[in-house]
Formats: structure tokens, C-alpha cells, sequence
């Protein structure tokens, strides 16, 4: 789905043959998780709580918050929107308009998170 398109099709479209479509460059998303897997990440928590407060007041306003992700496998970190608002490639497109007004785009662009990939070597 790299098509303009797809982007405003997909808002609108909710559910496809009864599965929920969910936006995975948006916060809060859930994956199944196993319990040696849910405790693992509280564990990141707790251990990288310090971190995540260094790295919110370094990126101050930047960032709405700095959080441990469970999503993330290769890569550091990411950034995720919030679950209201555009999402990243929605902004893209709305700031390359010809008309875009900038006051409409300072209250729809979505606050930003930062998770990070506690299994990284270059977060640990």
C-alpha cells in the first residue's frame, strides 16, 4: 500500500472479511504476547525506565513520550504516532498539497512517540 489512495481507503475501511485492519505506525498496538514475553518487557521497563526519562527531557517537546517497545525486533528504535490524528504518511501527503494550511496541519498532526528496542545493542 504505497498509493495515496490506500491511505484515505484504509481510514475508512474498518474491517476486512471480519478481521479488525489496525494501523501498526500508530501507538497502543497489541500483538499476542505469551506470559514469559509480557514479564520480559516489564522487566525492560523497570531497567530502562532511566533511559526513557534522559531521552524525553534530551528530545523535550519533540516527543510527546519515550517508551520500551515490544513491536520493534531489528531495528533501535521507531516513531509512532498517537492513536488520533494522522498518521505519518497521511502528514506526508497533506504537507506535499499545494493548499495545505498550516494551521490545520498543527492540531490533525498527531503527537509523537518514541519507542525503543530494549534487545538493541545500542540501546543496551
Amino acid at each position: 500500500m504505497t498509493d495515496p489512495i490506500d491511505e484515505f481507503c484504509v481510514q475508512q475501511l474498518r474491517d476486512f472479511d471480519d478481521k479488525k485492519l489496525v494501523c501498526v505506525t500508530k501507538e497502543g498496538l497489541d500483538l499476542p504476547e505469551s506470559e514469559e514475553e509480557k514479564r520480559k518487557l516489564e522487566e525492560a521497563k523497570a531497567k530502562y525506565e532511566k533511559l526513557c526519562k534522559v531521552m524525553k527531557d534530551v528530545l523535550g517537546d519533540k516527543v510527546q513520550k519515550v517508551s520500551v517497545s515490544h513491536r520493534l525486533v531489528s531495528t533501535p528504535c521507531c516513531i509512532v504516532t498517537g492513536d488520533y490524528g494522522w498518521t505519518a504518511n497521511m502528514e506526508r501527503i497533506m504537507t506535499a498539497q499545494a493548499l495545505s494550511n498550516s494551521s490545520t496541519m498543527g492540531y490533525m498532526s498527531a503527537k509523537k512517540s518514541l519507542e525503543i528496542n530494549p534487545d538493541n545493542a545500542i540501546i543496551q
